[in-house]
């Protein structure tokens, strides 16, 4: 699950409900991990996601650009 083994790992703390410790507890028991590796895991998957977002975005940020500079008029360099 670690894909940085050699990158220092940090200790972090975080406080939740106990209805979500208690979802967490059981969702790490159906996947067979730790607590923490869920978390982390999750972590990673969020993550992952908001890169992918941020790529789509600008992927259609370009296209909306292109779309508008051909709608543009082009300046003539001379009257004709």
């Amino acid at each position: 699950m670690n894909n940085h083994p050699q990158k220092k790992s940090r200790k972090i703390q975080i406080q939740i409900t106990d209805s979500l410790n208690n979802q967490l507890s059981r969702a790490a028991d159906r996947c067979g991990v730790t607590k923490s590796a869920f978390v982390r895991v999750a972590l990673e998957r969020e993550f992952a996601h908001d890169q992918q977002l941020a790529v789509e975005c600008a992927r259609v940020d370009r296209g909306r650009k292109r779309e508008q500079k051909e709608g543009l008029p082009q300046p003539l360099l001379f009257e004709i």
